[in-house]
């Protein structure tokens, strides 16, 4: 769609999610049943109909030229507002063309993502809210995004090389959020990055739990969007790290619920707060140095006890 040729998977890889049960347990004492808000409807629709069909697409292929050689350009409000009506239009192909021109214009596929999808599937969902526009436009209009995100993935993951990943990372948000887009642009990034990543839909605890004793993570990374469920997040990362088969395991976490608190990290147990997909790849090697660091003066310990207990057979 954007000029990118088919490809084999770049190294690493975005598994697709296991379909796991609701996770009754892990949820909040039982409430009144309250009626579900319009945005939580369209964040459902983005989990269950555009990323599982986004996640079953990554493929890599070459940087147009064109890609390569413009000049950066920054995509602004207004761009928003006149994609969100391009995407809405009965023309399957003024959405693609808009993205098109603003990248032949020089914008980056990686700006492409954060201030232009990004905030068009939240405004869209605003609207739908304000009854601006109905359930069926804004499907539409999110099919037609994922068919762009599928393509624009070709292209921000081209330039992926095949060397041993850089450590991996486990990406879910809390059972009961809708928030998996963030995470998915999260892991794309971490991908380009070379790091190995598994992401998905909410995973039920015992799902996550299997996971953690089964695989090597180097870094587990939680979305949540809703204040309420720090306290399920505090108790989901005590039970990781101790479950964990990296006793050193480090946890990143980021979305809506920490923007106006970055004390939380440091209450709930986790390591560090990503305030956008851009910078998680730095901040995921910065915990990795943290773990491996704190892997090194384990051993150097045990080894200091090994000794110290044969200097004390010696004596004997």
């Amino acid at each position: 769609m954007f000029g990118a040729s088919p490809q084999p998977a770049a190294s690493g890889h975005i598994s697709e999610p296991r379909r796991a049960g609701t996770s009754h347990d892990v949820m909040e004492s039982p409430q009144a049943p309250r009626r579900t808000t319009r945005r939580e409807r369209v964040e459902r629709t983005i989990e269950n109909e555009l990323v599982p069909r986004l996640l079953a697409s990554h493929r890599a292929g070459p940087v147009p030229p064109a890609l390569s050689t413009a000049i950066a350009r920054e995509l602004s409000e207004r761009d928003v507002v006149a994609f969100v009506a391009a995407v809405r239009s009965v023309d399957d192909d003024r959405a693609v063309q808009f993205i098109r021109e603003v990248l032949a214009d020089g914008a980056s596929v990686e700006a492409v993502y954060l201030d232009l999808l990004a905030p068009s599937a939240r405004r869209l969902g605003e609207l739908w809210e304000n009854d601006d526009c109905d359930f069926v436009e804004v499907t539409v209009s999110l099919g037609r995004m994922q068919r762009m995100l599928r393509d624009l993935s070709q292209v921000f993951l081209a330039d992926v090389d095949h060397r041993e990943p850089v450590g991996s990372v486990l990406l879910t948000c809390i059972p009961g959020e809708q928030h998996t887009l963030g995470i998915i642009m999260v892991g794309e990034f971490l991908l380009r990055d070379g790091w190995r990543v598994l992401v998905g839909a909410p995973w039920s605890e015992s799902d996550l739990l299997t996971m953690v004793t089964t695989e090597w993570f180097d870094v587990i990374g939680f979305s949540v969007g809703h204040g309420s469920r720090l306290p399920i997040l505090q108790r989901d990362i005590q039970r990781l790290r101790s479950a964990s088969r990296n006793p050193h395991v480090q946890f990143m976490v980021g979305g809506q619920a920490f923007s106006d608190d970055p004390t939380l990290a440091d209450q709930l147990g986790a390591s560090a707060i990503a305030g956008g997909a851009g910078e998680a790849p730095q901040l995921a090697r910065r915990l990795l140095d943290d773990a491996q660091h704190a892997a090194a003066n384990a051993q150097r310990e045990a080894l200091g006890d090994h000794d110290h207990i044969i200097d004390a057979h010696r004596r004997d």
